[in-house]
């Protein structure tokens, strides 16, 4: 009975790190998508923590991660990408330095 539990326990840890490494891959190809939808060059992301809050008036279980990116090819900045479950929850970016070769008029 003991060896039951214990592949039962293995197998759940296997499907959990599974699903991990399915939503850590969601969140690089949003990332890039939501880097080119705001013409920022994409450079990395990576999983910052896990947290339980209230959203839209529900409680739910969102992962952030880091976004790193480049806004004129020099500087560095960190925006926080959250997703829930699979699911797009939010992108918050800093302010950023925009590049000099748009036009003034």
């Amino acid at each position: 009975m003991a060896t039951t539990w214990l592949i039962i326990g293995l197998l759940l840890i296997c499907y959990l790190f599974w699903l991990q490494r399915k939503q850590d891959e969601r969140a690089i190809v949003l990332a890039r998508h939501l880097c080119k939808k705001h013409q920022l060059q994409y450079l990395d992301c990576g999983r910052l923590h896990h947290k339980l809050e209230r959203r839209q008036g529900r409680l739910r279980w969102l992962t952030h991660y880091g976004v790193d990116f480049s806004s004129d090819g020099e500087s560095r900045y960190q925006g926080t990408l959250s997703l829930s479950g699979l699911q797009y929850a939010a992108f918050d970016l800093p302010a950023y330095r925009l590049p000099e070769s748009f036009p003034t008029h």
